[in-house]
């Protein structure tokens, strides 16, 4: 038996048989048919009748729908607006479809719970985290809890940090440096960098650690971004207990104790 391709009446294919199809046209009739299509296509529409599709692609924005629906007033054809805009003809005509059946570009209220912090209250989290980068979630919910009365959890906090990007990540070890100090270095790296070997051979080298002698320091973290790694804000500085100096072909030379006090 021979098969017939979608009925264009309907708004998604249905394939039926061609014997069926003339049976349904000559008891109908044409004006059933599209009755039967503009009410399938209403209840799909206004979300009363639902079923499994395909995932659509990224929601437009306000501004693109009104401006769809501007043109198409204004005499524009699906192609022409389609062309216009750089978007799909399906896209201008669904957009413009559900404006002549709900009479608004507005998207229709979503299921679920709404969000537990508006985005002010977003915004005020976002200050504190890059003002005080070791500042915990349990701080940082206190903190908006105090200001605006409303109790927030410290995993709502993360959640909202994770959002824009913020990550509680252990800080990188580094020296206590001012500024005048890293253009030092920077400099003497750059007069020292075509040395020969044997200038190498009379120099001393030296380095630094810190023991701890009652417990750890524990573990810290701080708030950063992707590429914030060595921001002075996001760095945890080391402190110099147990010097040494070594040189090439030479034995231990000098030892020494101190500390700093930060």
């Amino acid at each position: 038996m021979s098969k017939l391709g979608p009925i264009s009446h309907f708004p998604f294919p249905v394939s039926c048989d061609s014997l069926v199809l003339q049976g349904l046209r000559c008891e109908w009739g044409a004006g059933v048919l599209n009755l039967v299509s503009s009410l399938s296509h209403f209840l799909i529409l206004t979300g009363h009748w639902k079923f499994n599709m395909a995932p659509h692609g990224k929601e437009l924005s306000e501004d693109l729908k009104k401006r769809i629906v501007a043109l198409h007033k204004d005499g524009l054809g699906y192609k022409k607006i389609a062309k216009t805009l750089k978007l799909s003809c399906s896209t201008v005509a669904k957009t413009i479809q559900r404006f002549n059946w709900t009479g608004s570009t507005q998207n229709r209220p979503r299921h679920g719970r709404p969000k537990k912090l508006s985005a002010r209250a977003q915004r005020h989290i976002q200050r504190l985290s890059l003002g005080n980068r070791r500042m915990s979630a349990a701080s940082i919910a206190a903190e908006v809890e105090g200001v605006g009365g409303q109790p927030v959890s410290a995993q709502t906090i993360r959640r909202t940090l994770h959002q824009i990007g913020l990550h509680g990540c252990r800080p990188r070890r580094k020296p206590l440096l001012k500024m005048m100090h890293k253009k030092a270095r920077k400099q003497f790296a750059e007069d020292k960098q075509t040395k020969d070997m044997d200038y190498w051979n009379h120099v001393l080298w030296s380095d630094e650690t810190k023991i701890n002698l009652f417990g750890s320091d524990g573990v810290k973290r701080v708030w950063r971004q992707p590429g914030e790694e060595y921001k002075d804000k996001c760095l945890a500085y080391s402190q110099a207990w147990w010097w040494e100096c070594h040189g090439l072909g030479l034995h231990e030379c000098c030892r020494h104790w101190g500390a700093t006090v930060h």
